[in-house]
């Protein structure tokens, strides 16, 4: 396997720099790699950010106490959490199987227990609630119960031996999300240490690396993430919505909207705060299943993070369409009796 290299320039000439182990300069795993990690989620993708760290409050079901520290516990930018497993030097052969483990006990937390530990580490000086961090890990992050059950696997290590290897891509084709990222050390002529992140696995689809037709202005677009709201998807989700999501887009869409909070929506569909969330996620959900045949992934209105809460608005043309559909008779009888009905329809 072709391996980096680095070099340092002077004068328009390239030197080969030093690699050194972490061992042979005095760097531990936790006091630095850890911390490094920490101050710097990105290496573990965009828009990651860390949930807690030195995680061993597990308990079995029988009452017994597992002492098993979790390195790095994350979420990413798409609501997954993410493991995270550290060696100071080359992985041992059994790496893989710790990370699993981890990553079994995390899929049982609930949303809950990640806004705990969540609010835990980013209370700061004015402690940020439980409740707060839910919402914002919810509504900014888009983090569900079904995203904390499948977690996305993150080995790091200076290298990693075959059986490691050979086991993490059959993982990764029975559909297990794991990646391994290798990191260097090297020592300058200066004495100054520097240190580098890359992916090892897995490796960029040949489709990124090729070039093709671009195509014409009247070509159909894919379904993605930026694909705007219209009459007729409003409609479909008329149809489907659970009383959470039909209270925001009411109170989102009136004409004399004013500031729309979860509690709003809570008042409006006469359900809990804690069932707004969950019926909220359930619309991620929904719109991620193409089952569903939604063309769009992100809500019909919009949020913006306060800090310590949540608020919702609608785009004016979209609420205007939502308003025409409202008024019509026999699907504005269908959205007030799914208003009255607090069963979690997702």
């Amino acid at each position: 396997m072709y391996d980096e290299m680095l070099f340092s320039v002077n004068a328009g000439k390239a030197t080969p720099v030093e690699r050194v182990d972490l061992l042979d300069v005095g760097l531990r795993e936790r006091q630095h790699l850890q911390e490094w990690i920490l101050a710097n989620p990105e290496v573990l993708g965009p828009k990651t950010e860390v949930i807690t760290s030195e995680y061993d409050r597990w308990q079995a079901a029988d009452g017994g106490l597992v002492h098993d520290r979790l390195d790095i516990l994350a979420i990413d930018g798409e609501g997954r959490v993410v493991v995270v497993e550290l060696k100071r030097g080359t992985a041992p052969h059994t790496v893989h199987m710790q990370a699993i483990n981890y990553a079994a006990m995390v899929s049982r937390l609930a949303p809950n227990d990640i806004a705990e530990l969540y609010a835990a580490r980013h209370g700061g000086g004015e402690a940020l609630g439980a409740d707060a961090a839910l919402t914002k890990l919810t509504a900014e992050r888009l983090m569900t119960a079904e995203s904390i059950r499948r977690p996305r696997i993150v080995l790091i290590a200076s290298d990693f031996p075959p059986p490691v290897t050979s086991a993490v891509v059959w993982l990764n084709e029975q559909g297990v999300d794991i990646a391994l990222i290798r990191y260097r050390c090297y020592r300058l002529g200066d004495g100054q240490l520097v240190v580098s992140f890359s992916k090892l696995f897995p490796v960029p689809d040949v489709e990124e690396f090729t070039i093709g037709r671009l195509p014409s202005a009247n070509a159909p677009a894919d379904a993605d993430p930026g694909v705007a709201w219209d009459e007729e998807s409003l409609r479909r989700l008329a149809g489907q919505a659970n009383p959470a999501t039909l209270a925001a887009l009411d109170l989102c869409a009136a004409e004399e909207a004013t500031t729309v909070t979860v509690k709003d929506v809570a008042n409006e569909a006469g359900i809990t705060e804690g069932a707004v969330r969950g019926q909220l996620a359930g619309l991620t959900m929904r719109l991620k299943n193409p089952r569903y045949g939604f063309a769009q992934t992100k809500w019909p209105f919009d949020f913006e993070w306060q800090g310590d809460h949540t608020t919702y608005y609608m785009d004016p043309e979209l609420a205007q369409i939502w308003r025409a559909i409202q008024r019509e008779p026999e699907l504005g009888a269908v959205i007030q009796d799914d208003l009255q009905n607090s069963t979690p329809d997702i």
